[in-house]
């Protein structure tokens, strides 16, 4: 029995080898998922009537449904872009959108706010996300938007594939690098996407500390912000249950003062958040 168990788990060990750094990069549900799929196998082995085998994977697919489902479809639709079709060039915006619709699609209920989307280009910042199930997110804002992430994701994600005009703040390590890349995709019609806060480990209107570094570009540069708030996903012990999911674009505006804007966005995000806490199961 021992050596079955051990000769699953070596299995599943080379068979996931091309792709532990992606899971790697997916966070919290994602690992789940992985967890999951190997539990189910290690029933499969142990000895114990069949009917019982049965009864205890239908439990445990019954109650992790909505988990398997909505990172079941992101994974592989981003393996198959990022991996099983290498690209040429990287994804369009739209063909990424439907991949996110699709993930989000008859497990969380998206509910978008695009009522305040600015017409000109603008540099939107937007608060942390704990998975990437929320991470995505961003990418259904209907603008062409270059986004900005960590160099280590280039290399082991392969996310610049997904992402059409990604900007790696780690590359150089450098404001001004930054700055200089945020002109260039300004003057060619692109908006910018960063996020800003820590993630809320207390509760996700609470917010404990938000970077000025755009802020400062903003008002150096005379570019608009524009506030972003993307909803938590509520995950209980692993379960991940029925729920409205948001997305909403706040007000934009021009950095004067620093302080007084970092103040406004702080606001905009506890007000929204806790909007987010209260309906997160209203009319469900």
């Amino acid at each position: 029995m021992f050596n079955k168990i051990l000769i699953i788990l070596l299995s599943l060990i080379i068979v996931l080898i091309p792709s532990i750094k992606l899971i790697s990069d997916f966070y919290y549900s994602f690992v789940l998922l992985a967890i999951i799929l190997i539990v189910i196998m290690l029933i499969l082995l142990i000895k114990i009537p069949f009917k019982l085998k049965i009864l205890f994977i239908a439990t445990i697919l019954i109650i992790f449904k909505n988990n398997l489902l909505v990172n079941g479809k992101t994974i592989l639709s981003i393996i198959n872009a990022a991996y099983i079709k290498p690209l040429k060039t990287r994804t369009d915006d739209s063909k990424l959108r439907s991949i996110v619709e699709y993930s989000f699609d008859k497990v969380l209920i998206l509910k978008k706010d695009f009522s305040k989307l600015p017409d000109k280009p603008t540099i939107f910042v937007c608060n942390y996300c704990n998975d990437r199930v929320e991470n995505l997110a961003c990418i259904l804002i209907p603008k062409d938007i270059a986004i900005m992430m960590r160099d280590g994701l280039k290399k082991t994600a392969k996310l610049d594939k997904l992402v059409q005009w990604p900007i790696f703040t780690k590359e150089k390590n450098n404001y001004e690098h930054t700055k200089s890349e945020i002109v260039k995709h300004i003057k060619e019609g692109r908006s910018i996407l960063s996020y800003i806060t820590k993630y809320p480990r207390l509760r996700p209107n609470y917010i404990q500390s938000i970077r000025s570094g755009l802020f400062n570009i903003s008002k150096e540069l005379n570019i608009p912000i524009t506030l972003v708030a993307i909803d938590y996903a509520d995950i209980n012990n692993g379960i991940m249950y029925k729920q409205n999911f948001n997305i909403v674009i706040g007000d934009t505006f021009n950095v004067e003062n620093v302080s007084e804007s970092i103040y406004k966005t702080k606001k905009f995000y506890k007000k929204t958040m806790t909007n987010f806490m209260k309906n997160k199961y209203k009319g469900i």
